[in-house]
């Protein structure tokens, strides 16, 4: 507690709120309160903090696309903080600290949308990646006016490439420029929005392709 000796203007002696006063050769004088020591982290917080390094700075170029295919599942946190959440229990391997991305596991959509059946994923012509699935308008909550969220990641170039504006379901596929990953290896995921954006599919992972 501190203490004014000349007044509530006047200098004082011990701490008031993030000040203490003392006197030093007569002078009154002000200064901050020192910060406390931080007490060391134990090994699980070492642990949590490496998993939402690398998880962080892994989904942080698709921060604009979780936006959307995280809408339908959040609350009380931003979309980018519920994938990430998400992502660090379920798609971090390996231990402590050598973690890594399990690229099956990773889910950059989430919610109730019925997905598409007799998913394929390839490369046909230079450049690109081609989504292709059998069309179920219609089947349960499926529509044909969902629209196609797609993303790709080089591992070999620590690179994502993404659109929300995919095809629609009827269309039975989609076609995303990759021209930056020819000659490379890419993990893809493919997930689905409902028209008014809503509604949302969780993703799902359509495997290793080599790009043309």
């Amino acid at each position: 507690m501190g203490t004014f000796s000349d007044g509530i203007l006047g200098g004082f002696s011990g701490s008031v709120g993030p000040v203490v006063g003392s006197s030093w050769k007569g002078i009154k004088v002000m200064r901050g309160k020192p910060h406390s020591k931080r007490r060391k982290s134990t090994d699980g917080q070492l642990r949590q903090m490496a998993k939402m390094t690398l998880m962080s700075g892994f989904l942080c170029p698709l921060k604009g696309l979780l936006n959307s295919t995280y809408n339908s599942v959040t609350v009380r946190m931003s979309c980018f903080n519920k994938a990430l959440s998400y992502n660090m229990r379920n798609a971090v391997t390996g231990d402590y600290p050598a973690f890594t991305v399990n690229y099956e596991q990773l889910v950059l959509g989430r919610g109730d949308l019925l997905n598409v059946k007799m998913l394929t994923a390839v490369s046909s012509s230079v450049g690109t990646i081609s989504f292709i699935w059998k069309d179920n308008s219609n089947e349960g909550s499926a529509r044909a006016t969902d629209q196609a969220f797609v993303a790709v990641y080089c591992e070999a170039l620590n690179q994502w490439a993404s659109s929300d504006k995919g095809s629609l379901r009827i269309a039975g596929s989609y076609t995303l420029d990759v021209a930056a990953f020819r000659g490379k290896a890419v993990h893809g995921y493919i997930g689905f929005l409902s028209a008014d954006g809503k509604f949302v599919s969780t993703s799902l992972y359509t495997g290793l392709v080599n790009i043309l």
